[in-house]
C-alpha cells in the first residue's frame, strides 16, 4: 500500500495491519492514519477489480466506524456481487445452453429418468441464483440509504450468507436516525445477536420518553 508522506509528499509504503511506514523518497517513517486506510481503500475501489475491492473492503472494515467506512464497504460489497453475479450469470447461461443439448439427446435416447435428475439440479442451481439476486437487492437498499427495506430484506433471508449482520448494522442505522419504532422490530428479531439488547432497550426508553413528552389531552 501507499500513501503521501507528510514530510515531504513522496510515497510512503507500508503492507496492511501495519501501524507505521517508510517514505521511499526521504526516510521519514510515518504513522499510518485512519484517513491513510481510507484513502488507499477509495483508490483501490476505484480500480473496480474482483481483487481490488476485496483488498478495498479489507481496509474498510479494519477502519469500521470511521466516517462512511462502512457504507463504503457495504458499496464495495455491492459492485463486488453484481461483478460476480455476471460471471456466475454468463457461467449458467452455458450450463444451460449445454444442459438444453443434452436434454435432445436424452430424448431420443429414452434417458427419462435421468433428465428428471437433471432437471432437479437445474431448479436447484436457479434458486440459489434467485437467493442470490435478492442478496444483493438487499445490499443495494442499504447502499442507497433505504435502511428499513433493507433490514426487511435481509431478515426475510434468514441465515443466508451474513443477512444477520446485515439486519443488524441496517438496524443500528435506523436507531442512529431516530428511528426507534421501525428500529425496535429488528433488535427484537436478532434476540441475543451481539448486543442487540442494549439496543433494543434503548429503542424502548426513547419511545417511552416521547410518550410521556406528549401532554395529554383535555
Amino acid at each position: 500500500m501507499i500513501c503521501k508522506c507528510r514530510s515531504c509528499g513522496g510515497s510512503v509504503e507500508w503492507k496492511q495491519g501495519e501501524t507505521t511506514g517508510v517514505c521511499r523518497d526521504c526516510g521519514a517513517k510515518q504513522t499510518i492514519e485512519k484517513s491513510d486506510v481510507y484513502e488507499q481503500a477509495g483508490l483501490l475501489a476505484g480500480e473496480d477489480t474482483e481483487e481490488s475491492l476485496e483488498q478495498a473492503m479489507a481496509l474498510y472494515r479494519s477502519i469500521r466506524g470511521w466516517q462512511d467506512a462502512d457504507r463504503r464497504y457495504i458499496d464495495c460489497r455491492t459492485r463486488l456481487g453484481r461483478m460476480r453475479w455476471q460471471v456466475e450469470s454468463a457461467r449458467l447461461k452455458e450450463e444451460e445452453d449445454r444442459f438444453e443439448a443434452k436434454v435432445a439427446h436424452w430424448k431420443k435416447a429414452g434417458l427419462t429418468a435421468l433428465i428428471a435428475v437433471l432437471l432437479c439440479i437445474a431448479v436447484i442451481t436457479a434458486v440459489s441464483l434467485v437467493r442470490f439476486a435478492q442478496y444483493n437487492k438487499a445490499a443495494e437498499f442499504y447502499t442507497a440509504g433505504e435502511y428499513r427495506r433493507s433490514a426487511e430484506a435481509f431478515r426475510e433471508m434468514g441465515d443466508y450468507k451474513d443477512s444477520r449482520a446485515r439486519v443488524y448494522i441496517s438496524a443500528v442505522e435506523l436507531y442512529r436516525a431516530g428511528r426507534y419504532e421501525d428500529a425496535l422490530p429488528y433488535f427484537d428479531w436478532l434476540d441475543g445477536y451481539l448486543d442487540n439488547g442494549y439496543y433494543l432497550q434503548k429503542c424502548r426508553d426513547r419511545l417511552a420518553d416521547r410518550e410521556a413528552a406528549v401532554p395529554e389531552a383535555g
